[in-house]
């Protein structure tokens, strides 16, 4: 096209914002979900009809808010994450036209312009209220219409080295990722940004701060060349674990452009497997303050060079090399390409740099490999950081897909089943958990482990132990007998996540939604639901209601009517049973949840018993825990008589020799109590009542090889209990060990204090 005229020129720079100022009131004014004006009193009336809300009446005005409407907002967040990204020149509002051809009305309205000092940025953006499925045929027809010469257009205000990006935005549209609408944007060079890549890249920004152009650049450009000229270094080849590497040192202002970190989110899945965290912001400070202070880094930023085409190309051309070693010393010739260099290990060192006054005059250490494939990254990755607490349970969990999914060890592939289980809960947008799921460095109000948790204890997966089936399988959603692994495990994940998002529908629709935060949509509600969802279809199975023949839609129909009584029960929970479910912390709070659930089931259908829920039924049943103090109390009278009883008759009158370091630790303990009374006398306390249930059994054990205390004291609870220990381990149900918190009794456990308590009377009775 022609050249703009100086006029067309001065217009477009007038709809520009670049004075910091400006820029400020501007960012304050979008980053808010509100309108804001003042208006005459007289004019209110008018304003509310519509849709403005009035606030309180100053002397001529009145303030007046408006939330903005959904594609007014969207463009305002896309403006404001440029603007946060460290662009300073930014269109004022959305009335920016460029013309890009030759003709009248060969011009474009801009929604975003963002000109930073290596590119420029022009965003077309798309947003719907609610979520909805719809082509973009015809603004992608239009916008490769325009985009070769709004660029020329560009260039020409702006300079010409200055690369032009086209970015189509979307909010709450779904557009699959080998559709007609992705594959066309991929092709023409567009980028498609949306709600994943949005959050991503604001995550970025927390983290990253004033450095996150680097990535954000490597993402918008990744392949592309910087410029024609190679970085050319001096450095080693060598071989390690049967591969070539590259060691050189690199100014890190250089590592900064072509360098890409591969964070676990949703926008580098095609990527996969990807690895890395996002950085720690507090981190990365210190860092750069250690670096400018003078400190440094002697070990090694671990990369892999990555050759995406036939333009970019690694080339070595070595210099010398030694007969007797691998290594040789040469010069390595390095594309000046974006995103080229992953970076496996030392992101936080690279990027620390990245506002150090000595980033252009440093150089630090780097180990290259060359085009590694990215599982064995990812090993690698895991290996270094394998002892590390910095690689979140989140990070861990969603890498386990990668690095387990054809293992050989089948408790290993079932850890990569849950993985993929949980991503494809989360990523699938039909599903009711759908982007509801923290997975990897992407954050959401879910965490993945109590997922995690409760797929491990569901019994929709089968359990393993290395190379071997354990437990129950036939119930399961794992063909176990499938050879085909890929097969098998794809076939399941597909089964386990139908069946969940069933059971989470169900809950959705008949839960209140003051009820679902709680007990749904919650950690604390994910481990005790996942779970027993898949106990009940376990129970569903044992009873015959359904086969290992039954439809997906089959079994969610007989769980249907479960599902439905649990919601019922906790929307009508009373409110001090609420309160106190709410309350539970710390260990044992995911069971207490899930027997609670479990409880609900059962008092409207009491087949459904199983074991594990009627014995915490027990430990719940007051009875049960008054009758089974009550024996403890009389077993512990009946030691304290017994005790010394058996000590007389096996040493006679010099029976208290043996217990001389007992009185003198019990009346150390009374002198500890007393002492500071003014009238304290020892004598006037009797020691043997300060003997706790350890110290007597103590003594048995010391006196067991007699046969009177082994008679008296060695009470088998199983035919199986021969050796000492096991005839002395009921002492340990009378009073737990110190430190040890007390556990509530079942029926069973109360069985056993009688028979205690019995074979100790009759003793008694013997002694009368």
């Amino acid at each position: 096209m022609a050249h703009l005229t100086e006029l067309q020129i001065e217009k477009i720079k007038e709809r520009m914002l670049n004075d910091e100022n400006a820029l400020k009131i501007k960012f304050n004014a979008r980053k808010t979900q509100f309108d804001t004006m003042k208006v005459l009193h007289s004019e209110v009336e008018a304003y509310e009809n519509l849709g403005w809300i009035a606030g309180t009446p100053m002397k001529t005005k009145t303030p007046i808010t408006r939330k903005k409407e959904h594609g007014r907002q969207f463009e305002d967040d896309i403006w404001c994450m440029f603007y946060n990204l460290g662009f300073r020149t930014l269109n004022a509002d959305e009335n920016l036209r460029i013309q890009w051809g030759d003709n009248e009305g060969e011009d474009k309205q801009i929604d975003i312009l963002a000109v930073g000092d290596d590119a420029i940025f022009v965003v077309e953006c798309k947003a719907a209220e609610k979520f909805k499925k719809q082509s973009f045929q015809h603004p992608l027809n239009e916008m490769e219409l325009y985009k070769k010469g709004m660029a020329e257009s560009l260039q020409q205000i702006y300079g010409a080295n200055k690369r032009v990006k086209f970015i189509f935005a979307t909010r709450n549209y779904r557009i699959e990722e080998d559709g007609d609408d992705a594959v066309r944007m991929k092709n023409s060079g567009i980028f498609h940004l949306n709600e994943n890549s949005y959050n991503y890249i604001c995550n970025l920004i927390k983290s990253y701060k004033s450095s996150v152009v680097y990535q954000f650049y490597g993402m918008m450009f990744k392949d592309e060349l910087i410029n024609d000229k190679p970085i050319t270094i001096p450095a080693l080849k060598g071989q390690m674990g049967g591969k070539s590497y590259y060691l050189f040192s690199i100014e890190p202002s250089t590592l900064l452009k072509i360098g890409f970190v591969l964070h676990r989110t949703k926008v580098n899945d095609s990527m996969a497997p990807t690895y890395q965290r996002l950085l720690v912001p507090k981190r990365l400070k210190g860092i750069t303050k250690f670096i400018d202070d003078g400190g440094f880094f002697p070990n090694s930023i671990i990369l892999n060079l990555v050759e995406p085409n036939d333009n970019i190309k690694v080339t070595f051309d070595s210099i010398h090399k030694e007969e007797a070693s691998d290594s040789e010393f040469g010069l390595l010739h390095i594309p000046n390409a974006y995103g080229i260099a992953y970076i496996i290990d030392g992101q936080h060192r690279v990027y620390g740099y990245s506002n150090s006054k000595f980033k252009d005059v440093h150089t630090i250490p780097v180990v290259a490999f060359q085009d590694m494939p990215s599982e064995e990254q990812l090993k690698i990755f895991m290996e270094i950081n394998e002892n590390q607490k910095s690689v979140s349970k989140n990070l861990r969990i969603d890498l386990e897909e990668d690095l387990f999914w054809t293992s050989p060890r089948l408790d290993s592939r079932m850890k990569a089943l849950r993985s993929s289980t949980i991503k494809m809960l989360s990523g699938q947008s039909n599903n009711i958990l759908y982007n509801k799921i923290s997975i990897g460095e992407d954050q959401a109000e879910l965490s993945s482990v109590f997922f995690d948790k409760g797929l491990s204890q569901s019994g929709l997966i089968p359990k393993a132990k290395q190379t071997k089936w354990i437990g129950e399988t036939d119930s399961c959603l794992y063909d176990i007998n499938e050879t085909n692994i890929d097969k098998a495990m794809r076939e399941s994940r597909k089964r386990i996540v139908k069946f969940l998002n069933g059971c989470y529908e169900i809950a959705d629709a008949c839960m209140d939604e003051e009820t679902k935060i709680y007990f749904l949509f919650s950690n604390r509600a994910t481990f005790p639901f996942i779970t027993l969802s898949g106990l009940l279809h376990n129970f569903l199975f044992t009873c015959g209601e359904i086969t290992t023949q039954s439809t997906t839609e089959e079994r969610i129909g007989k769980i249907k009517p479960y599902i439905e009584c649990l919601c019922n029960g906790l929307n009508n929970l009373p409110e001090n049973e609420e309160k106190e479910l709410r309350g539970i912390q710390g260990q044992g709070a995911e069971t207490k949840w899930l027997r609670s659930y479990q409880s609900i089931i059962h008092k409207q259908y009491p087949e459904y018993a199983p074991d594990e829920l009627m014995i915490y039924l027990e430990t719940q049943d007051q009875n049960i825990q008054d009758q089974g103090n009550g024996y403890k109390d009389s077993i512990k009278e009946s030691l304290r008589t017994l005790v010394f009883d058996k000590l007389h008759e096996v040493y006679g009158n010099d029976y208290m020799k043996q217990l001389a370091m007992f009185k003198h630790d019990c009346e150390g303990k009374i002198i500890k109590a007393y002492k500071d009374n003014i009238d304290f006398n020892l004598e006037d306390y009797d020691w043997k009542e300060w003997l706790e249930i350890v110290d007597y059994k103590s003594i048995i054990e010391k006196n067991f090889s007699n046969d009177v205390f082994a008679e008296t004291f060695g009470i088998p609870l199983s035919d199986k209990a021969t050796s000492k220990k096991e005839k002395l381990s009921w002492l340990s149900l009378i009073e737990p060990q110190k430190g040890k918190k007390k556990t509530p009794m079942t029926r069973s456990d109360v069985n056993k204090l009688w028979i205690i308590l019995d074979h100790l009377n009759n003793f008694k009775s013997t002694e009368g």
